[in-house]
C-alpha cells in the first residue's frame, strides 16, 4: 500500500484530475475541498504529506498552510503554485503546478525525504 496524502483543493475539476493521477502514482489519496474540510480531515486522520491546491486566493491557502504547521508539524505540506513569484515560507516545498511532472516530482521527493 502507497503513503498516505491528502489533498485540500480549491476548485472540484482540479480535485477530481489530481487526485487520479497521485492515486495512478501509487498514493492513497484522500481529497477535500476547502479550508474547512481540510482542517477537520487533517486533525482525525494521519496522512504522510499533505498536498495544498492553487485554486484559491493566497490568504486563504497560507491560512491553511500556517494551520497545517501549527497543528500537525510533523507532516509535510506541499503547495502547489499558480504563480511562480508566491511565497509560502511556512510550506515545506512549494512547486509550480501548471505540469503535472514538475508537481508530481515534487511530491515524490517530499514523500521519500518523510518516508526516512
Amino acid at each position: 500500500m502507497g503513503l498516505s496524502i491528502l489533498q485540500i483543493a480549491y476548485y472540484p475539476s482540479l480535485l477530481e484530475i489530481r487526485d487520479r493521477m497521485l492515486e495512478e502514482d501509487g498514493y492513497v489519496v484522500t481529497s477535500v475541498l476547502g479550508n474547512d474540510e481540510g482542517m477537520a480531515l487533517a486533525s482525525a486522520g494521519h496522512f504522510d504529506l499533505i498536498v495544498v491546491g492553487f485554486s484559491a486566493a493566497h490568504a486563504v491557502r497560507t491560512k491553511m498552510v500556517r494551520w497545517l504547521k501549527e497543528n500537525i508539524s510533523e507532516v509535510p505540506v506541499v503547495v502547489l503554485l499558480g504563480h511562480y513569484h508566491e511565497d509560502f515560507p511556512d510550506a515545506d516545498v512549494t512547486t509550480l503546478s501548471e505540469s503535472p511532472l514538475t508537481w508530481l516530482t515534487a511530491v515524490r521527493k517530499a514523500c521519500t525525504k518523510s518516508s526516512n
